[in-house]
């Protein structure tokens, strides 16, 4: 089975936070929708992390470890260091965000929506378009 496309996890992720479409307005119903939209943003950046490998160096992206290909995106051939701070603190906050405890509140709508826009920034940087560096 393969992986879906990054841009797709973020249209569903989407729907979710504006509660639009059978998803969101399910996901919102049922409560659970900000664990599953910390998912699906984690997904589409692994995604984009993953094309980006393909499309730069495929014996990287052949390897099983995603920890292992976001720290290579500090080397020499990874999109600069900027970049991998950026993926490697969008990945961690998602992880946090996506595990349930019940000690913690779940992430809100506009934690995730900064989450999901910074996400499609570094989609747009790994893809190799251009985007203003912040």
């Amino acid at each position: 089975m393969t992986a879906p496309a990054p841009q797709r996890c973020l249209a569903a992720a989407d729907q979710m936070l504006r509660g639009a479409g059978g998803l969101g307005a399910t996901a919102v119903i049922g409560g659970w929708w900000p664990r599953a939209c910390a998912c699906l943003i984690r997904l589409a950046l692994e995604g984009g992390v993953d094309a980006y490998w393909r499309r730069v160096k495929p014996t990287v992206a052949a390897c099983r470890q995603g920890r292992a290909k976001q720290l290579m995106l500090h080397g020499r051939l990874g999109p600069g260091v900027g970049v991998a701070r950026r993926v490697a603190f969008a990945w961690a906050a998602l992880s946090a965000a996506a595990h349930h405890h019940c000690y913690e509140l779940a992430p809100t709508a506009a934690e995730l929506r900064r989450l999901h826009t910074e996400v499609s920034l570094l989609l747009t940087r790994l893809d190799g378009r251009t985007e203003p560096e912040r």
